[in-house]
């Protein structure tokens, strides 16, 4: 359309030249009213597509935000960034399109200058592909080793705030500071010489376009002075030139954007959440499943109120099993399933958020306040300040014991109505008397499926079944 369009253009031009002036602005007028519906229509589809894939993705994707991120995993903003690149996708494959195209214009050229003007066009393309191939090989290792270089940053940021007291107690809070400044200086150094590359590209996109349109109207200027070409065919030769250039030159201008629509949707179907639940069945089912941290294979099914126990040395894969099971992980070989419906992981490891103790034990729901005070008194969590639910609690439950913090938690997966409860060696971090209390609280519920891991004996649970892992690889 936009080649017709341009040819359209230089019939109006050539008769406003010869004076009819009503027919030529007629068309002029028409070329533009075109130009602007086509643009129009484009950019609105263009922007319908992409609100389907950002909805599409971010649908998908909730219970990426249920998962704990890995060691050396990409964060969370991440993802939601990779969605806005992805959406991207659907205008960029338009210029493609767009651009593999535009040589049909050639064509046209030919057909209306001749060959001289066709050579030096096709010419030019051509010695514009290797070096759009050069740009882009070295923007995609810059982009790696940006991404390879931020990664790090964030980690060290976060590794260094943690251990903030330590540090200035020893005096080495300059350490931490002059390391993430050199890290920082590295990423804005790498930063601006992918930037250089990006300039780089433009200006030899914009310098071969701009030799080729101009070189083409010198060839067809001194056509018309001699009378072999007519006005209406020159101005065809440099229009259709211009607008084949134009779509090359957009298509190039807009590599990183295709390279980051790319990998972002390859991303997004990499980490598009578990797709192992599936509805009915056993709540777990694992067939000769071999985790990534142990070679060896289990089999079982879990069913409503079932007591699975897992037992094994330290190190030999429980955790990673455990996580395996509920999707976290994926399997090194075998099958894992898990039914749909509600989870509950606790662990040494839990968190709580900052906020009142209600607010951490209810997140939102319609529950009871008595009931809610009854189960922590059930749990052993009977001091006045647990009674209190309003009281606040700072990031991550600090200032309570990690006993306390993990009964809070089990609390929590219980308030939540949980189909399966999966309890990560936490027995350890409780006495004797208290964990007599959560077992006996365990002990009713009747219709939950609960998986305990342990050293080497059921702490918590009556087991129904039960997997001996060895020392892993």
């Amino acid at each position: 359309m936009s080649l017709g369009l341009a040819m359209l253009l230089a019939v109006g031009l050539t008769d406003i030249a010869h004076r009819s002036f009503a027919s030529g602005l007629m068309v002029l007028a028409t070329v533009l009213v075109a130009r602007w519906l086509l643009s129009s229509a484009l950019g609105e589809w263009s922007a319908h597509a992409s609100r389907s894939i950002k909805l599409q993705w971010r649908s998908r994707t909730v219970s990426l935000m249920r998962m704990p991120r890995l060691e050396g995993e990409r964060g969370r903003g991440d993802v939601a960034l990779a969605i806005e690149h992805a959406a991207d996708g659907p205008s960029l494959e338009l210029l493609a399109t767009s651009a593999r195209l535009s040589p049909l214009g050639l064509i046209l050229v030919f057909w209306s200058v001749g060959w001289l003007s066709t050579l030096i066009t096709v010419g030019l393309m051509a010695l514009a592909v290797p070096l759009y191939q050069r740009a882009g090989k070295r923007s995609e290792v810059l982009a790696a080793e940006f991404q390879e270089r931020r990664t790090l940053l964030e980690g060290r940021q976060l590794e260094l705030l943690d251990h903030a007291p330590e540090l200035r107690a020893l005096g080495a809070v300059n350490y931490g500071a002059d390391e993430i400044a050199a890290i920082s200086n590295s990423e804005n150094s790498i930063a601006m010489r992918a930037i250089r590359v990006a300039l780089e590209s433009s200006l030899v996109t914009e310098f071969l376009s701009g030799v080729s349109i101009g070189l083409v109207a010198m060839v067809v200027g001194f056509s018309l002075l001699d009378g072999h070409v007519q006005l209406e065919h020159a101005l065809i030769a440099v229009l259709v030139t211009s607008d084949i250039f134009v779509s090359i030159r957009r298509f190039g201008s807009e590599f990183h954007r295709r390279e980051n629509a790319t990998k972002s949707t390859a991303l997004l179907q990499d980490n598009a959440g578990p797709q192992n639940a599936v509805k009915g069945g056993p709540l777990f089912s694992a067939k000769d499943l071999i985790t990534e941290a142990c070679d060896q294979a289990v089999s079982f099914q879990v069913g409503p109120g079932d007591r699975l126990l897992v037992t094994g040395p330290s190190g030999c894969g429980k955790t990673t099993l455990l996580e395996t099971l509920v999707g976290w992980r994926p399997p090194r070989l075998g099958d894992a399933e898990h039914a749909v419906g509600i989870i509950g992981y606790v662990s040494v490891e839990s968190s709580l958020l900052s906020g009142s103790l209600w607010d951490n034990l209810a997140l939102g729901r319609e529950v009871s306040r008595d009931s809610v005070v009854t189960l922590l008194d059930e749990l052993g969590l009977d001091a006045p300040r647990f009674h209190d639910l309003d009281a606040m609690l700072l990031a991550d439950g600090r200032g309570l014991s990690s006993g306390e913090r993990v009964r809070l938690a089990l609390a929590r997966s219980l308030i939540g109505g949980v189909d399966v409860l999966v309890l990560d060696d936490i027995a350890g971090v409780m006495d004797e008397a208290t964990r007599d209390k959560v077992r006996q609280r365990l002990e009713r519920e009747e219709r939950v499926a609960i998986v305990e891991a342990t050293v080497d004996a059921p702490l918590l649970v009556s087991p129904t079944q039960h997997i001996e892992l060895a020392h892993g690889r």
